[in-house]
């Protein structure tokens, strides 16, 4: 199911599209980069309706990235399958 690059997905017109997966992770950098581009934490929660509490732990790192910062960033999380080294699971 997944093409060359990565994960494919249908779009809505039944083509499918190659998505480029990256780490979760990633989110915090691209989280800073919007508050940067903004004005601040308070205006890129007035703009997408995340509380600035919440921006704010999770940029200094004192809470995991809930979904809602990751859909107001324009992605999803998707559940995939990903190989194991050999003997991981044992």
């Amino acid at each position: 199911m997944g093409g060359q690059n990565g994960p494919r997905v249908e779009s809505g017109e039944g083509r499918i599209k190659e998505m480029t997966p990256f780490p979760v992770s990633e989110i915090r950098s691209r989280l800073a980069d919007a508050v940067e581009l903004a004005g601040g934490q308070s205006a890129w929660s007035r703009k997408t309706g995340v509380s600035r509490s919440v921006v704010s732990e999770v940029l200094s790192h004192k809470r995991d990235i809930p979904e809602s910062i990751i859909n107001a960033l324009g992605y999803i999380v998707v559940p995939m399958c990903v190989p194991a080294k050999r003997g991981m699971n044992r």
